[in-house]
């Protein structure tokens, strides 16, 4: 299995995220999921499972992340009491589908446009494949002219990258490296 997926930080708000086996299977399930629509067969039924649900069974669940059943039954039914998942069940399988995952789970194609789209026309262009070098580069320059324009209001820029959901496609590491970067002037005269 290849690929990523988004959390969001507000997942450490939830009020389960206390209980680790919750955390664990709202982690299995996000990763799961399917990231686009598609067709499983089971015996002589074909099932559409579209993006953000997955075909699964308490058992199954139970198996991969090491839970009891019974438990498996309680978490979820908690994940769909916070509306945060919804469940179609029938005797062989369970459909769950993620509440809101295409606000969180933006495909790669969204995130190219979104990027592309805040491009200034002088930035030097850069092929944005979600490469996250990619993203610091953009993001550099980017901001790098605004300090440029108003060298005064280098913090309030700064902060302000910082509540952008590219920062946030960001390692920590290099986080810390564009702000460390567009705080030096030396790092922005380069």
């Amino acid at each position: 299995m290849e690929g990523w997926i988004r959390i969001h930080r507000k997942l450490i708000e939830a009020s389960w995220f206390g209980k680790s086996e919750y955390v664990h299977l709202w982690l299995y399930l996000l990763l799961k999921a399917n990231h686009k629509d598609k067709e499983i067969f089971m015996g002589n039924e074909k099932i559409l499972v579209k993006r953000g649900q997955l075909l699964t069974s308490r058992s199954k669940l139970s198996d991969a992340v090491h839970v009891q059943e019974n438990k498996i039954y309680r978490i979820l039914k908690c994940f769909e009491n916070e509306h945060q998942i919804e469940q179609q069940k029938t005797s062989r399988y369970t459909v769950i589908s993620i509440v809101n995952y295409d606000a969180y789970q933006k495909s790669e194609q969204a995130n190219e446009q979104q990027m592309n789209s805040e491009r200034t026309a002088d930035e030097q262009p850069v092929n944005t494949n979600n490469n996250v070098n990619n993203i610091y580069y953009i993001l550099f320059n980017k901001y790098k002219k605004q300090i440029e324009e108003k060298p005064k209001r280098v913090v309030q820029i700064v902060s302000e990258m910082k509540k952008t959901s590219e920062y946030e496609l960001l390692t920590v590491e290099e986080q810390d490296k564009l702000f460390y970067d567009l705080m030096n002037p030396q790092k922005r005269s380069e």
